[in-house]
């Protein structure tokens, strides 16, 4: 069983409060094991557009408890068997809730990661106030900027650039339209590519769809606004740091390129602002563990949304790295141990997405 060794009060500190930080938090709790989660933010402001939830991976990765607590604020409809798009900000809220309410899990806000290190009985995280976390695991689920990588894996610190902007948003479905809404749907436009989604509500009802444009032309732009450091990406660019007359002329291409309801409404949000410029990041793992600390989620293997199945492998890391951990005789031997059952997989699933990324991006 997992040893707690070091003399802190947690066994896992986990780098990043977002959704796979959260899922792991309540996948270690499920065996009984402490966590301390680092999130940089107060709370996070609301992003991301959409979510593809599995309920049975989530479930068999935190627990019956907290699933039960997850789906009575979600509601069954968007947990259910199969894949269903949820709003990104529902998804978290609801696991940031759930892992509130655990014992076992304590969230720290305003808790920048600046270090992480190792010794023989511990790993610790350095915060940006001075403030040193130790417990016997370090787990990242930093992101595709992750910090705990660094010391992961040195020699590749960073994920690349794959090429090509998706730009997202979210908008109301006139009710004469939700016929149409049965699933995710792509739809190809010269060098772009829509792809459209329902976003359940808790009552099982859709009144709005996530979308999101596949988009390679902004590439130069992003260097020139210090988005682009090479093949690095240093941030999501900010509303206004994207030139007023691109929102127009996407509004205008909007219109002229997709079917209603498609059209107006992304035009709409274009007109509007209320779009975000993601600039997709992918990571190529070649080790996910070295001694007491690991990576989940982005940090471990970003990869294109065209996969689908972001949050779903994060469940997957979360769920197979708690188990790990619960039943390895030590905390290295128990990251060891998630490495070779998860590294193989992390790796396909973003070869997969690459596919698409070499014949779609211009870098």
């Amino acid at each position: 069983m997992f040893s707690h060794e070091s003399s802190t009060a947690d066994s896992a500190v986990i780098v990043g409060g977002s959704l796979g930080g959260l899922t792991m938090a309540l996948a270690l709790a499920m065996h009984g094991i402490s966590s301390t989660v680092l999130e940089r933010t107060r709370g996070r402001a609301q992003r991301g557009v959409a979510i593809l939830v599995s309920g049975a991976d989530l479930r068999g990765a935190i627990g019956a408890g907290a699933y039960k607590a997850v789906v009575d604020d979600l509601g069954a409809a968007a947990t259910r068997q199969g894949l269903n798009p949820h709003a990104w900000w529902d998804v978290y809220g609801a696991l940031r809730r759930a892992a509130e309410v655990e014992p076992l899990i304590t969230i720290v806000d305003d808790a920048t990661v600046v270090e992480v290190g190792q010794g023989e009985a511990a790993a610790w995280a350095h915060t940006e106030n001075g403030r040193t976390w130790r417990a016997d695991v370090v787990i990242g689920a930093d992101g595709y900027r992750s910090t705990v990588r660094r010391h992961v894996d040195a020699d590749r610190p960073d994920a690349t650039y794959a090429g090509y902007v998706m730009w997202l948003g979210q908008s109301p479905v006139p009710p004469e339209y939700l016929d149409f809404m049965s699933g995710p749907d792509f739809f190809p436009k010269n060098r772009e590519m829509l792809a459209v989604y329902p976003l359940i509500e808790a009552d099982g009802d859709i009144t709005r769809f996530g979308w999101g444009i596949f988009d390679p032309r902004p590439t130069a732009l992003l260097r020139r606004i210090g988005v682009l450091d090479g093949l690095r990406v240093q941030h999501t660019p900010r509303v206004g740091d994207i030139p007023d007359d691109l929102y127009i002329a996407m509004a205008a291409e909007a219109e002229r390129n997709w079917d209603e309801p498609w059209a107006s409404a992304v035009a709409t949000a274009f007109r509007n602002r209320e779009v975000i410029a993601t600039p997709i990041t992918e990571y190529l793992p070649e080790r996910v563990a070295n001694g007491r600390v690991t990576l989940i989620g982005d940090a471990a293997h970003a990869q294109t949304p065209m996969t689908g199945a972001g949050f779903q492998e994060a469940v997957f890391d979360a769920a197979a790295l708690a188990s790990t951990l619960a039943n390895a005789p030590a905390p290295a031997e128990g990251v060891a141990r998630f490495e070779l059952l998860r590294l193989a997989q992390m790796r396909s699933r973003v070869e997969a997405g690459q596919s698409f990324s070499r014949a779609f991006a211009s870098v």
